[in-house]
């Protein structure tokens, strides 16, 4: 009976435990597979996306008319820099050339061509996502494999495609982040089925495709039928070793990912627990023989007997002792209980689990220690308990989840198997062992929190790619992140998107929020209240409850929490995702973690919707303006068909735009002009180079240009036609060009009429003056004194007639077409002018001082000496009376021009004054006061203009004035 109890609770022990870890073994590879699934599916789900924006990038830029290189080179890195797993995007042309990427390309000219994947593109439209087989890259000298989309031309032709390659060492990096024992191991299988990715490892990186395995009987059968998920038990095709595997299909690709855990790791444990216990149980056996053949031998012999009784005791002993051993050595609970559910025996495994002392459970009620509610908190009733069914009705029962109760009150998630205990036909007690399965409800948990996740994510992913307003998108996204179940929120919340200035948030989604809430924060200041906070300092902003950054407060708000999680495009704020928290709610790590990644989802799809908004007010600006302007305007194709028109072209044939498009724009022209304007179409798109070409027909003048519009290789598709109707233009410039004529011819005359006179003119009045100056010699001690100063005013005068012609002629030959224009350094010509000033500084005792270094000008280099000169002089004759002169001269820098002051301490010049005197011959002072023809600032002024600036002033009367000279600045 003894040997029979033994065996019988061996083997329950051993075949419970096997199966059980066999069972753990599969539930592990179960959750560790589509936790692999989640993470890989997730990653090319946001791979595939991103090749989709690209592909519909591309679409758009094709249609706006053609690709923008630079454009398409700032989306692909915006998307690479959000795809760290790829080795880079690539746009590749329908000869398989790479024509794109963003990170370098290192073999120029590269051809995919002869790729099994570009040609399944090539060849089926409707291939979808495409993944190749494992590859040795031509250009990375690694093994990868590609995920790419076709690109279609616009009439639906192959195109070319777009794609990434990921390195198969990430993959097996990835997988080997994860524990699989031993000799477990992770694969990633494509169909064929062939192999694609495997840790560990063959050899070296890539070794698993290089030296690619046969997949098992089982493995080829449940690809082949396309199974989605299935758990097999099968030997490996590499090390022939058996393995509990578990296959999970990524999506809807023909993409599987098996965990497979070996026996040999997850029953080394059992195995070595089963071989103590039969050990064990064949010494007990023995001893137990051994035992009876004492007894059969001491009926005969009492003497015998009493000592092979008192053997047996003792080896009794030493049996329970080592059942002890047995029992203690077990990593699961195991408990025994009599027919009235109290305990008979119990292991140190489950006195730990329960949180009971080591001789503490022998005596006491199982049910009522550790079974007596259940998880939700209410009463178990002991008739309902599986151990109480079991002791009154002998079967087993199996429990796969509940909850046991330790010492200290907490719960310990168990499951458990209860077995009776039969003597002579009798249920005389039960045998309960359980397990703690936190470790692996968590599991579960983490994969149903991820799979969640990612659901809620490719929902948000897929509301944005639907063609609806942002804020509806925005919307439905807000709706998807608070019904996740397993986050903590109350089932409210709001989206905020930056104004323009970046200074206030606007309110463009919210979800079960309290009308006058949404009333008070449509509009919120960066800064102000807790959003605005979040946007101000670009951080997660959590509040537990209503506290002091609260600043908006209503009537009956209940108290609550938030989590504020600005929303970022790099540096730029794009908004604010505000979701609602109960009272007292505790910051969790894995809460903020993931409405990080919504608010980082969404800031992509705010900033897709926002360029895409762009470029629809850029188009219909673009028709705008094209219908705006007065030129008509037209798009052809190579045979002359009318793409597009405007009504400025239309109007010149009196019909509508769309009534043109469509026609043969050769169909609207004479024989003769259509002739002509079809030679032009065939010589730009034979040379590809604009054309530029006048039509002058019925006293019309029609300005024409011709654009060849290039396709992606290279061809002309397109010819873009500008015409202008200059008629009155031409007859304008043809009239201002016989007035310039005549004005030339005119100013020539007066310039030569100029010379003549001031010559002619000057002949005379030295005649005059040489006489009357010879009068006044030779009759000065003769003459009264009124006739004295008659002959001295009259001498006088013929000599200011002779200045002012001479400085008139001056001024009529400035800007002579003649004079010579060169570079100069302004330094050098302030130089001359103060060499040629240098008597009168000396005479006036004037400082000059240049305290900035002069420019380059292009110039006159007499002129620019004449204009500094005159200023300079100026300064130094209309000086103060009480102080010596100082002049500074200084150098300013503007965009385009060089503003050149020259400063002084003189008299000063009222500001009514300030025109007046650059006018010729406007004088302010009489002669008696200051010499001068007043022509100097008026020559100034035409000097300055001469070389295309300009000259002004400033000046306080009786303090000073300060001259501004305006050059066109030149690259030095």
């Amino acid at each position: 009976m003894l040997n029979l109890l033994i065996a019988a609770a061996v083997t329950m022990v051993i075949a419970t435990a096997r199966t059980q870890t066999q069972e753990q073994a599969n539930v592990l590879a179960e959750s560790l597979s589509t936790v692999l699934r989640t993470s890989l599916g997730g990653t090319i789900a946001k791979i595939d996306l991103t090749l989709l924006a690209v592909a519909d990038e591309i679409a758009r830029q094709e249609r706006a008319g053609g690709i923008n290189p630079a454009e398409l080179e700032e989306v692909l890195r915006r998307h690479d820099a959000r795809l760290p797993e790829a080795l880079g995007l690539r746009v590749v042309d329908a000869a398989g050339v790479i024509r794109y990427g963003v990170t370098g390309i290192k073999v120029a000219q590269a051809s995919i061509a002869d790729r099994p994947q570009f040609i399944r593109m090539r060849d089926d439209p409707n291939a979808g996502l495409v993944v190749s087989e494992p590859v040795l890259g031509r250009a990375a000298q690694t093994w990868m494999i590609t995920l790419s989309r076709r690109l279609n031309a616009p009439d639906g032709s192959f195109a070319g495609d777009v794609h990434v390659a990921i390195p198969l060492d990430m993959l097996t990096k990835s997988f080997s982040s994860i524990n699989v024992g031993p000799h477990g191991g992770i694969s990633l299988w494509g169909e064929g089925p062939s192999i694609l990715a495997r840790v560990p490892n063959l050899d070296s990186p890539g070794g698993v495709v290089a030296k690619a395995p046969a997949p098992s009987p089982q493995l080829r059968a449940l690809i082949e039928s396309g199974t989605d998920k299935a758990a097999y038990l099968a030997h490996s095709g590499i090390d022939n070793l058996p393995r509990s595997h578990y296959l999970n299909r990524l999506g809807d690709l023909p993409l599987w990912v098996i965990v497979g855990l070996a026996e040999d790791d997850y029953l080394a444990d059992w195995k070595q627990q089963a071989v103590i216990l039969v050990t064990v149980a064949a010494g007990l056996s023995l001893l137990s023989v051994a035992m009876a053949g004492l007894l059969l031998r001491g009926w005969r012999n009492r003497h015998t007997a009493a000592l092979a009784l008192e053997a047996a005791h003792a080896q009794a002993e030493e049996a329970r002792h080592r059942l002890e051993l047995i029992l203690g050595s077990a990593g699961d609970g195991i408990c025994g209980v009599g027919p009235d559910g109290l305990i008979t025996f119990i292991n140190p495994a489950a006195r730990r689990m329960l949180g009971w002392g080591e001789d503490e459970g022998i005596g006491l009620n199982l049910h009522e220690e550790v079974h007596h509610h259940r998880a939700d908190g209410s009463e178990f009733p002991a008739v309902a308990c599986p151990v109480w069914q079991t002791l009154h009705d002998g079967n087993i029962r199996h429990v796969p989840r509940d909850i046991h109760w330790r010492r200290d009150g907490t719960p310990l998630q168990v499951e458990f198997t209860s077995a009776p205990i039969i003597q002579n036909g009798q249920v005389t007690g039960a045998v309960t062992l359980f397990r703690d399965i936190a470790r692996r409800v968590r599991a579960e948990a983490d994969a149903a929190r991820n799979l969640a996740v990612t659901t809620a994510l490719g929902g948000i992913l897929r509301h944005s790619l639907e063609d609806r307003p942002l804020q509806d998108i925005l919307h439905d996204s807000l709706v998807e992140i608070l019904s996740l179940p397993w986050l903590n929120l109350e089932e409210k919340g709001s989206i905020f998107l930056t104004e323009p200035g970046g200074e206030t948030l606007r309110l463009v989604a919210e979800h079960n929020m309290a009308p006058a809430i949404v009333r008070r924060c449509t509009m919120v200041e960066v800064g102000h209240c807790l959003c605005g906070i979040a946007a101000q300092q670009r951080k997660v902003i959590f509040a537990s409850h209503v506290d002091k950054r609260h600043q908006v407060r209503v009537a009956d708000m209940h108290d609550h929490g938030h989590y504020c999680v600005p929303v970022m495009d790099g540096p730029d704020l794009l908004g604010v995702l505000n979701t609602y928290v109960g009272h007292g709610h505790q910051w969790a790590k894995e809460e903020e973690h993931f409405l990080k990644m919504v608010a980082d989802t969404l800031a992509g799809i705010i900033r897709r919707k926002q360029i895409e908004q762009t470029l629809r007010d850029s188009e219909e600006l673009s028709k705008t303006l094209l219908n705006a302007t007065i030129d008509g305007a037209m798009l052809l194709d190579p045979e002359g068909l009318i793409l597009a028109a405007n009504e400025a072209l239309a109007a010149r044939f009196g019909r509508p735009p769309g009534q043109m498009v469509g026609s043969n724009f050769f169909d609207w022209l004479p024989p003769k002009v259509a002739e002509g304007r079809r030679a032009h179409l065939n010589q730009v798109l034979a040379e590809k180079v604009p054309l530029h070409v006048h039509d002058e027909r019925d006293g019309a003048v029609f300005d024409n240009r011709i654009y060849p519009v290039s396709d992606t290789d290279g061809g002309i598709s397109r010819i873009a036609v500008f015409s202008r109707d200059i008629t009155l233009q031409s007859n304008a410039q043809k009239t201002v060009e016989k007035a310039l004529a005549d004005l030339a011819r005119s100013n020539a005359e007066l310039e030569q009429f100029a010379y003549v006179a001031s010559h002619d003119l000057r002949e005379p009045l030295r005649a005059i003056t040489g006489h009357l100056q010879l009068l006044q010699r030779r009759l000065k001690d003769s003459l009264d004194e009124y006739t004295a100063e008659s002959l001295h005013f009259a001498v006088d005068g013929a000599k200011r007639m002779d200045a002012l012609i001479r400085d008139l002629l001056d001024y009529s030959r400035i800007g002579h077409a003649d004079r010579e224009m060169a570079d100069l350094d302004l330094g050098e010509v302030v130089a001359d002018a103060l060499a040629n000033l240098s008597a009168t500084i000396a005479e006036s005792g004037a400082t000059v001082t240049t305290r900035t270094a002069m420019p380059h000008a292009h110039g006159n280099r007499m002129e620019l000496l004449r204009l500094f000169q005159n200023l300079i002089g100026n300064a130094l004759k209309y000086r103060a009376p009480d102080r010596a002169p100082v002049v500074e001269l200084s150098a300013t820098r503007h965009a385009n021009t060089w503003d050149i002051a020259i400063h002084d301490n003189g008299i000063g010049i009222e500001p009514e004054y300030f025109e007046r005197i650059f006018m010729i011959f406007q004088r302010l002072h009489g002669r008696e006061q200051y010499e001068g023809t007043g022509i100097g600032l008026a020559v100034c002024r035409k000097i300055a203009d001469r070389h295309g600036g300009s000259i002004r002033v400033a000046s306080t009367p009786g303090e000073g004035s300060t001259f501004t000279i305006t050059l066109p600045a030149i690259e030095e």
